[in-house]
């Protein structure tokens, strides 16, 4: 039977909010709703909270998750990579013996829901040739904050490409919105998680909001 693990990356460093993934919204700490869709999808059979900061482990704690593990602070930086992070709990851990995917679920993106995770994976259960599946939302114009974001599809998987800010779209362009959700086949896990045969799950723009500056955080608030 195929199986999937939920895997929540934490740092407790922000440069633009400090402590971000406790920051409340709604009277709930930002990385809460991740957790609760995690934990109430019924294909994630663990969920992962991987982080460098106790409070953040001990709040995971409460909603029955015992297997977190210590991000060491070499890997808690702003520039390390999400494959480096990958790597590392992957080859301490030993996953690959005991699940098929890994279910990346960031903590900036708290309107993703239980339902999306759950469509999702049936989607790649679908396409056993697929290395991954990764959430996006469709554009109607170029975003010059988002450079190497933009994906179009060729065939059934997802291309990543550059976009000008002058250029005319011309054809269905896609925006990784996070992502919220990034399943990959842990097998076929490389360097760059892009390049791999990945499905397009489309999501609401409006639900698509990756919060990494205060403003962020309002706009959630108002639609949330």
């Amino acid at each position: 039977m195929t199986s999937f693990i939920g895997f929540i990356p934490a740092r407790k460093g922000s440069v633009r909010i400090p402590n971000k993934n406790l920051k409340l919204i709604n009277k709930k700490p930002l990385i809460y709703y991740t957790i609760k869709a995690a934990t109430n999808s019924r294909y994630i059979e663990e969920t992962v909270v991987f982080s460098d900061s106790e409070k953040i482990n001990s709040y995971a704690n409460k909603f029955g998750i015992k297997s977190f593990y210590k991000r060491p602070k070499y890997l808690s930086k702003k520039n390390t990579s999400m494959y480096e992070t990958l790597k590392y709990f992957i080859k301490k851990n030993d996953i690959i013996k005991k699940f098929d995917y890994l279910v990346l679920l960031q903590p900036t993106s708290p309107q993703r829901s239980a339902k999306d995770i759950n469509n999702a994976c049936q989607m790649i259960l679908k396409d056993k040739k697929a290395d991954g599946l990764v959430s996006t939302f469709e554009i109607k114009k170029i975003r010059k904050q988002y450079p190497d974001k933009f994906m179009i599809k060729k065939g059934r998987y997802l291309k990543k490409i550059s976009i000008n800010i002058n250029d005319k779209i011309k054809k269905k362009i896609y925006l990784r919105n996070g992502p919220a959700i990034l399943i990959l086949k842990i097998k076929a896990i490389k360097k760059n998680l892009y390049n791999n045969k990945l499905l397009n799950f489309v999501m609401p723009e409006k639900r698509s909001v990756d919060i990494n500056t205060i403003d962020d955080f309002k706009k959630i608030t108002k639609n949330f």
